[in-house]
């Protein structure tokens, strides 16, 4: 993308702000470029201050102000010190009441995204479960009814060969904003967007209008002192993606489907559809073939058949199915859309002969790691081996949850490491110990991930199927603030050719 040149009133449009600084005239100050990373400020910048779990910028002004930015917004009062400073380098600071909401509009308005509607139709996702596969289901789906597709979710930015990686599931409102200016402009017709709780309650996807929302399911998730203080606080976030959509598709075999209705009522004029009964779901089969695990079943009268494992996929599949029969695509489209559709780093099969099977998984909580274990013994395996850690510096309760159902339900586990971040990686394990050894006594330890990898695979039984739980997608591992390239599928790769 070329550089940008806007004018700061037309940046400000919609936003009613205080200017703390003198500067009288600062209608026509011209920015280059939004920034919110103290690392990346620069001169001609416009920056603004955001409070963040761990870090608020707020307190890093001092080193802000020396990076020379044109102007600054921030949401909290500050110190007399730093206005002078700005004064006397002619910076501009301006009060707003939320920086974040302040920077989705001032992103969009850098971008010139605010009539993206017109030329480009947008599907949020959003649900505790699902939302990946369900969007790369009906990406899938629309390239082959011949449409241009992007998407922004947990595996990064996607449109027309192009790949961004991203560090969230929903990105911050720039990222957003900036890749809708490069689709738009590369004439994507539609763009599947998964929408988390978090970019909900902290306004990343703020002044979207999304043309759908998909709400796929509801559990308790993402409850920590990081994330979500309790489960109200989870789902009234999920449910804001539905004050800024035009239609709806619900499953209304959701959790809570009461209190997601409620709100659809509340806040939705608008025509609202709902994922069809189970009653229309028959002949489901599981598919082993021997390079490949899938399923196949009938929906409608029609049958189709995808190459991605467990029998909840088909509920994922029937989401991507309605959301296609809204927009009349052809029923050829929908069986080849699905049975191409590809996602990485969920159950998806790495390795497979007749002997063993390798599945890497991004389950990180003991609800996926129940889920992706439940799937899988469905396959009738001789025996399941888990290979997984937990993340520090999150929620403990997913550690003991990953140990107890790993001890309970698999034939045996092997504790590793994964994304330590500023933990200790031992503390870790011994929490997940704490719970795994209760349940069993068929498990070892093996702090080095790619020794935990080598290890299952070199001493496996004819029969196993070995799931590499937690990472997923992800091309990184996190120690002490640190990261490396890491990537599950790749060291297996890399081992099986040893």
């Amino acid at each position: 993308m070329n550089t940008k040149c806007i004018l700061l009133k037309n940046l400000l449009f919609d936003i009613d702000y205080d200017i703390l600084t003198n500067n009288e005239d600062i209608i026509n100050i011209q920015v280059t470029n939004i920034s919110y990373d103290t690392r990346t400020v620069s001169k001609d910048d416009i920056f603004l201050c955001i409070k963040g779990s761990k870090i608020d910028t707020h307190d890093k002004l001092n080193e802000i102000i020396c990076s020379n930015p044109k102007i600054i917004v921030v949401e909290k009062s500050i110190d007399k010190k730093y206005i002078d400073e700005a004064n006397n380098k002619k910076i501009v600071i301006i009060k707003v009441v939320d920086a974040r909401r302040a920077l989705a509009i001032v992103s969009r308005n850098f971008f010139e995204n605010n009539d993206i509607n017109k030329k480009v139709k947008i599907i949020g996702i959003t649900g505790t479960k699902g939302k990946t596969t369900t969007s790369f289901m009906i990406k899938s789906i629309l390239e082959e009814a011949g449409f241009k597709v992007g998407l922004i979710g947990t595996l990064g930015i996607f449109y027309n060969d192009k790949y961004i990686e991203t560090n969230n599931t929903t990105p911050e409102s720039y990222v957003i904003q900036r890749a809708f200016y490069d689709m738009k402009n590369d004439n994507v017709d539609y763009i599947v967007m998964e929408v988390s709780s978090q970019s909900l309650k902290y306004n990343r996807v703020y002044g979207i209008k999304f043309d759908y929302a998909i709400f796929t399911n509801i559990d308790v998730d993402h409850i920590s002192e990081f994330e979500h203080c309790d489960f109200n606080d989870y789902l009234e976030s999920k449910l804001k993606i539905f004050e800024q959509s035009e239609f709806a598709l619900v499953n209304y075999k959701s959790k809570n489907i009461e209190n997601i209705v409620n709100k659809l009522e509340k806040v939705m004029i608008m025509k609202k559809f709902f994922l069809e009964d189970d009653s229309l779901i028959k002949n489901v089969h599981l598919l082993n073939t021997e390079k490949n695990l899938g399923i196949k079943f009938d929906y409608k009268l029609n049958q189709y058949e995808i190459n991605l494992v467990g029998i909840h996929n088909v509920h994922n599949a029937i989401c991507a199915i309605e959301f296609a029969n809204l927009l009349n695509i052809d029923n050829e489209c929908i069986y080849k859309g699905l049975h191409n559709a590809k996602v990485y780093g969920r159950a998806e099969v790495c390795f497979k002969n007749n002997d063993y099977c390798i599945i890497v998984d991004y389950a990180h909580n003991g609800m996926g790691t129940e889920a992706i274990i439940t799937t899988i013994k469905d396959y009738q395996p001789k025996r399941i081996v888990t290979i997984f850690g937990c993340g520090g510096n999150r929620t403990k309760d997913r550690r003991y949850e990953m140990g107890k159902v790993s001890g309970k339900l698999a034939d045996f586990s092997i504790v590793t490491s994964d994304n330590s971040r500023f933990e200790n990686v031992d503390d870790i394990i011994n929490d997940i110990l704490s719970t795994l050894t209760k349940e069993t006594k068929n498990f070892i330890v093996i702090k080095d991930r790619r020794e935990a990898i080598r290890y299952a695979i070199k001493n496996h039984l004819k029969g196993d199927f070995i799931l590499l739980l937690g990472k997923g997608h992800e091309n990184y591992n996190e120690e002490n603030g640190v990261k490396t390239h890491f990537n599950d599928k790749e060291e297996v790769l890399k081992i099986i050719n040893e």
